[in-house]
Formats: C-alpha cells, sequence, structure tokens
C-alpha cells in the first residue's frame, strides 16, 4: 500500500507563488497539518519507510508526521522533487503573466507548466516519477510518499492511469492524504 501526500501549507502558498525549485517555510497551519497526516497515517500503518522529497518543506512535513509512527524511517528521494518552473519558480501568477503575456493561454490548460522557461520539462518529471512508483508499488510493506502539488497529482495519475490533463485537475489539497491501492484504485482520506 502507498500512502501519498503535500507538504503543509507554506508562507508561498499564502501568497500565491509557484514554488517549484524554491523553497518557503511551512506556516502553523501546514506544521498543523503535518501533525494531522502522523494521526491519521498512525492508525493505518505501523513503521513505515516514509520516502520524502528532499526540499525543506517537504522534509519539516515529514519530520513531523513520523512524530507519530514509532519506528518510522525517514528516507530523502530526490525522484519525490517537485517540478522545476526554471524562471518562475517564486513567482506569483500575475508576475508570470505580467512577464511572458499570452504565454499560459496559447498552451493546453495547466499544461503551460512543462514549457516554463528554463524549466524541467515533461519527459524528465515523468520520467523520475514513473521510477518512484514502481519502486514503492514493488514494496511489500506500506510505503509513505511526502511530495508537493504537481508531483503528487502526477504520482496518482500515473498510478490510476489517467491521461495528463486529467492528472494535472486532481485534487492537491494539503488536508488529504491518498491511499493507492493495487490495480490503479485510490482512495482519498480527510485529516481532521
Amino acid at each position: 500500500m502507498i500512502y501519498l501526500l503535500r507538504h503543509g501549507e507554506t508562507e508561498y502558498n499564502l501568497q500565491g507563488r509557484y514554488q517549484g525549485w524554491t523553497d518557503s517555510s511551512l506556516t502553523a497551519r501546514g506544521r498543523a497539518q503535518a501533525r494531522g497526516a502522523g494521526a491519521l497515517l498512525a492508525g493505518l500503518v505501523a513503521r513505515p519507510e516514509i520516502w520524502v522529497s528532499p526540499q525543506a518543506r517537504a522534509q519539516e512535513s515529514a519530520r513531523i508526521l513520523a512524530q507519530a509512527l514509532p519506528g518510522a524511517v525517514l528516507r530523502t528521494d530526490a525522484r519525490l522533487r517537485e517540478l522545476s518552473l526554471g524562471l518562475w519558480d517564486g513567482m506569483t501568477r500575475e508576475e508570470v503573466k505580467a512577464g511572458w503575456p499570452g504565454f499560459r493561454k496559447a498552451r493546453p490548460p495547466r499544461e503551460w507548466i512543462f514549457h516554463a522557461p528554463q524549466g524541467e520539462g515533461l519527459a524528465p518529471f515523468r520520467a523520475r516519477l514513473e521510477a518512484v512508483l514502481q519502486a514503492a508499488s514493488a514494496r511489500p510493506e506500506g510505503v509513505v510518499l511526502v511530495s508537493h502539488a504537481f508531483s503528487g497529482r502526477l504520482l496518482r495519475g500515473l498510478h490510476a492511469g489517467l491521461t495528463l490533463a486529467q492528472a494535472l485537475h486532481l485534487d492537491a489539497a494539503q488536508e488529504l492524504v491518498f491511499r493507492l491501492r493495487p490495480g490503479g484504485g485510490i482512495e482519498t482520506l480527510r485529516i481532521d
């Protein structure tokens, strides 16, 4: 069984900034979300291995949630890193629109992110997420993945066999934990 969640709310989330490979601190609400995820997971998994993005917001979230999971082992996995938006990392939607007028509207909804100047692009992003999903699926015991908005959407889309457009429109709320079941099923669990 794979459990997938997004890091807790950050200061950049409140400001409406695309984080990408930049980082910003968790808010008090973000830390509470991580504690809530730990409490939820405590009733579902025993001594899990937690694979976590190397980015500080995910690392802090994983450390907090692991406190509720005795015997949990944290493992940093660079493949879970968020999509790089290149020059747009740290910018707001308005700043992107002002600097690159019409860029977003010239592409399918949400797919513009894969064309960001100096950004990562879809092929390498998808390849690393496919690899982590394959590795996690091969484990007989449960694993918890702590990741990000775009990477979490694509991981779930790959698991469920969705199209890219469908995956990019999945919910990425920070109050949710997704249970990825064998065979492509996904169950959404809400953090109390």
